[in-house]
């Protein structure tokens, strides 16, 4: 995805928001002019985009700051309400991006610790859940501030049981060797993914195990380019 970025203003760009809600761009755009007509939101800066294999340089609406992340919502909210969720997301990243806040993670050597971790877990998917299945029954305006917070409350917690599930080994970035082979029935040997690791300059990091102490997960694109394998897709 190609989102403008700055070191003090998080920005995003119609084209972008095509790529997040699987939408044609010119759809994406004729969208964003309706809304901007009816004073819904208010109307976007337009830059030159990269220009194409076939020498065309498109024009893409560029969405900037506060204001237009909350038009940017509105804009994926009356184009696809299913993926506003994705649209917070992607903002919350833009903004990490810029303040460099980093979340605390629980301490797994604790089971109380570890057990109250798993049941943020569940209560996170509850939520995003929530969201998703309201915004699809209800396909309307998200235009108020105060349910929009409410969406990236929800966001974040989506994404810290992400990291909870890379601490177990499990997640879409990061596996280890045994929980890969659990999935898919297959061996695999950790010292070719440890090499790719090497001469790519990917992280190994060591996760808590019950029966080892530690262990290491290595990097989706490790799985990827060694054995083939997709952890989007063995952990949804």
């Amino acid at each position: 995805m190609n989102a403008i970025v700055n070191t003090n203003i998080q920005t995003m760009t119609s084209l972008e928001i095509s790529e997040l809600v699987e939408k044609r761009h010119d759809n994406v755009k004729r969208t964003i002019e309706s809304l901007v007509n009816t004073g819904v939101i208010v109307q976007p800066q337009i830059e030159d985009g990269i220009k194409s294999a076939n020498g065309i340089v498109p024009k893409v609406y560029v969405f900037t700051g506060e204001q237009g992340k909350r038009d940017s919502i509105i804009v994926v909210a009356q184009l696809c309400p299913e993926f506003t969720a994705r649209l917070v997301d992607r903002w919350q990243e833009l903004e990490e991006q810029i303040s460099s806040k980093i979340i605390a993670m629980p301490n797994f050597s604790d089971p109380v610790e570890a057990a109250r971790a798993w049941a943020d877990q569940v209560e996170a998917k509850r939520l995003a859940c929530k969201e998703r299945d309201h915004a699809i029954e209800t396909k309307a305006h998200i235009s108020d501030k105060k349910t929009a917070t409410a969406m990236a409350t929800a966001s974040v917690k989506s994404r810290q049981a992400e990291k909870l599930k890379e601490q177990l080994g499990e997640s879409k970035n990061y596996a280890s060797v045994k929980a890969v082979e659990s999935k898919t029935g297959r061996k695999f040997n950790w010292r070719e993914l440890k090499k790719w690791c090497v001469e790519h300059g990917k992280k190994i990091k060591d996760i808590a195990d019950a029966n080892y102490g530690t262990v290491k997960i290595y990097h989706k694109d490790a799985w990827n380019a060694v054995y083939g394998i997709n952890l989007k897709n063995i952990f949804s």
